[in-house]
């Protein structure tokens, strides 16, 4: 199967899509297909290839159309880029005859459907109640990333048979080989800590989404006081910004690369998912990538009691905490560091969980919805 992947974004991009949209792709291409991914010229300030900056060792091709890049120019500048390449790409994808073309931007899926390429899958990471029902049914296939989001796209007309449900996944091999005692001791030494000092880890972004909730893992630290409560992932002014208001065991690290996010989670105590509630986003709409990962490590995780979390958690595989309360995560914490023997289960469980969450799972699943929806509409 000849698959066409659209993509409006520069690349590499330190942002998460970037890494989500490459493993997609090389899961594809592991599992048979014949892979093309179409982004834009726009330039990025990382000069390295993009395989190598996202640790992905199976190759496909990528295009890159040109592209003007008014994205500084705010939202109407942003909308006049998205448009141009989807434009663009439009023209592109008529000549490449794919089987399928499929993309997770929702202006190019309505670009494309307006001007008739098709077969066209979208894949959704939220509720999209600006795109008209009518361009939705065009799809041959919806592929939501949670059930929640499966169910709103349900709700406005969507069969059951057009949905697909795709979680986010994880590259297992990535934590095959890491010795969990020397990243144990690598952070610690890194941090300055004494070695057995207690790490509450939370790895993603800072400042993008509140929804996240790192201002509630941050005040949850002033009730742990003996534990280092350490983030990464944010730019050097969001970690700045971030210790400077709190309590003295809260530490930052900025970006982590790609391949060394394993050793960095292997190497806590704890890690932490602390989602805020009162958001589609938070509770309906994320399937966050770390989710798996923290899976794959063998930690104990410490979550938020939140409905899109629970799809793929429970109280086997963490410590499931009200949201939106810093003393809670604070007591969830505590409990995993105390209760040593039931974390340890839990975290066991996680990880054999996380067997069913790779990537190459994802992509034979996909690849055989795309067959069945095609056979369909033969």
């Amino acid at each position: 199967m000849k698959i066409l992947y659209i993509a409006p974004i520069r690349l590499p991009t330190e942002k998460a899509h970037g890494i989500q949209i490459m493993e997609t792709c090389a899961a594809l291409s592991r599992a048979g297909a014949d892979v093309e991914l179409l982004v834009t010229d726009r330039k990025t300030p990382i000069k390295d290839d993009a395989f190598d900056f996202y640790n992905i060792k199976t190759r496909f091709n990528i295009t890159r159309l040109h592209t003007p890049d008014t994205v500084s120019y705010g939202r109407l500048g942003y909308l006049f880029y998205v448009i141009f390449f989807g434009i663009r790409a439009a023209l592109y994808a008529r000549r490449a005859r794919s089987d399928v073309v499929y993309t997770r931007d929702p202006v190019t899926f309505c670009i494309f459907s307006i001007v008739g390429i098709r077969p066209l899958v979208w894949e959704v990471h939220t509720a999209h109640p600006g795109v008209p029902r009518a361009i939705v049914r065009t799809a041959l296939g919806i592929v939501p990333i949670t059930r929640g989001l499966a169910a709103w796209y349900g709700a406005r007309g969507v069969p059951a048979d057009s949905l697909h449900v795709a979680p986010d996944a994880v590259d297992l091999q990535a934590f095959s080989k890491v010795d969990r005692v020397a990243a144990r001791t690598s952070l610690r030494s890194r941090l300055g800590m004494s070695p057995g000092g207690k790490i509450a880890l939370y790895v993603g972004s800072f400042g993008l989404y509140a929804w996240k909730g790192v201002d509630i893992a941050q005040k949850a630290a002033e009730f742990l006081p003996e534990v280092t409560w350490l983030f990464v992932g944010g730019s050097a002014k969001e970690c700045d910004e971030l210790t400077h208001a709190a309590t003295p065991n809260v530490r930052t690290l900025s970006r982590a690369g790609r391949g060394e996010i394993p050793m960095l989670l292997s190497g806590a105590d704890v890690l932490l998912l602390p989602n805020k509630s009162g958001d589609p986003a938070s509770e309906r709409d994320t399937s966050p990538m770390k989710l798996f990962e923290y899976m794959a490590s063998g930690v104990p995780i410490v979550a938020s009691d939140i409905s899109s979390l629970r799809e793929v958690l429970d109280e086997d595989t963490a410590f499931l905490v009200p949201p939106n309360e810093p003393q809670a995560l604070a007591g969830g914490v505590r409990r995993a560091l105390a209760e040593v023997s039931e974390a340890s289960a839990k975290a066991g469980r996680a990880q054999s969980a996380a067997a069913s969450y790779t990537w190459d799972k994802r992509a034979e699943n996909l690849l055989a919805f795309l067959q069945r929806r095609l056979a369909m509409r033969s």
